[in-house]
């Protein structure tokens, strides 16, 4: 069975997904639609021919670089039962987010979030080993938001890593609390979250320009473990007490703090290629009727967290 598949997007981005496309047999490229070109808007901007492209193809990919996403022809897409792989959280209306998943539902087609953190080597590695996180770090070092832009900032620099946050924790959120910091200009310079979870863990996220430069580090605390995720050098380090804190010791106190110092543990990343991976479980998610790895309930958990965020950083700081 050969599903017909057509991208969204510049031809340079349709040329690098019909090269990912060869290693599945089950994916016919019929063309590429570019939502962007002048050519294929009319004056208002809307769309044209948005329900004629609904019956060139059973697949439709959506290049995360799209400027314009028309609601109306994901809507149609998926109320028609068409198989939609998205690169990445390009949805960020809450309200958008649950229409989708209704007509989902009734139609029984694959929206199949792509290119993500969770799905990726470094994040699939640490998961096999993280059990019951009590504190999570975040640190990662991007532009300040435009003045005005903190919504689309927000989503933009940190969509991901809230997903990341919330699977990690598992956990419903009891408190969230953002404030920003002025240092250098009118533009905030470090955007400080604070959330706390139902089962009492605790996660801080620090984001901004004030951030040492390449830093994307996650760090999840559990009992007597540390991890590390360095996402800027794809390295996964876990750390543990050299010995068991309850047995008894008769050394001197300091001598007996050498010895329960952390030992640190270079695990392997998992080495694979996303995107062959993200298209394999595509075919899979298709044929077997499986649920993605990252779907649109995961897109709306980070929706419904990042507009909280945008909401009481907003209502004290009116400028950002």
């Amino acid at each position: 069975m050969k599903l017909r598949t057509v991208i969204l997007g510049t031809q340079r981005k349709a040329e690098i997904f019909t090269h990912l496309l060869l290693d599945n047999d089950i994916f016919q490229f019929s063309g590429y639609y570019d939502p962007d070109s002048e050519m294929n808007a009319d004056g208002a901007g809307n769309l044209l021919y948005a329900y004629e492209l609904a019956e060139k193809a059973d697949v439709f990919i959506i290049d995360r670089h799209v400027h314009f996403i028309d609601t109306s022809l994901l809507e149609n897409l998926t109320r028609l039962g068409k198989h939609i792989l998205i690169d990445g959280f390009l949805i960020h209306d809450s309200g958008f987010a649950e229409q989708l998943i209704r007509l989902n539902a009734e139609s029984g087609n694959c929206f199949h979030v792509a290119n993500t953190l969770y799905n990726k080597p470094l994040y699939t590695t640490a998961s096999q080993f993280v059990r019951k996180p009590r504190f999570i770090k975040l640190e990662k070092e991007c532009r300040p938001p435009a003045p005005g832009g903190f919504e689309q900032w927000l989503f933009k620099e940190l969509s991901q890593d809230l997903d990341l946050v919330i699977r990690t924790a598992q956990c419903g959120m009891r408190n969230v609390s953002a404030r920003p910091l002025f240092l250098f200009g009118k533009n905030p310079d470090l955007l400080n979250i604070h959330i706390e979870f139902d089962n009492d863990s605790v996660c801080h996220i620090s984001a901004g320009r004030a951030i040492e430069p390449r830093t994307h580090r996650l760090k999840i605390y559990q009992q007597d473990k540390l991890f590390t995720l360095d996402f800027t050098e794809n390295i996964l380090n876990e750390y543990r007490q050299t010995e068991n804190k309850d047995q008894l010791t008769f050394l001197e106190e300091n001598e007996a703090q050498q010895q329960q110092e952390l030992t640190l543990i270079q695990r392997p990343v998992i080495p694979f290629d996303a995107w062959k991976m993200e298209f394999r479980n595509f075919e899979e998610n298709i044929t077997k009727s499986l649920t993605p790895l990252t779907s649109l309930e995961d897109v709306l958990q980070v929706n419904k967290l990042a507009s909280l965020i945008t909401e009481k950083v907003q209502r004290r700081y009116h400028e950002v």
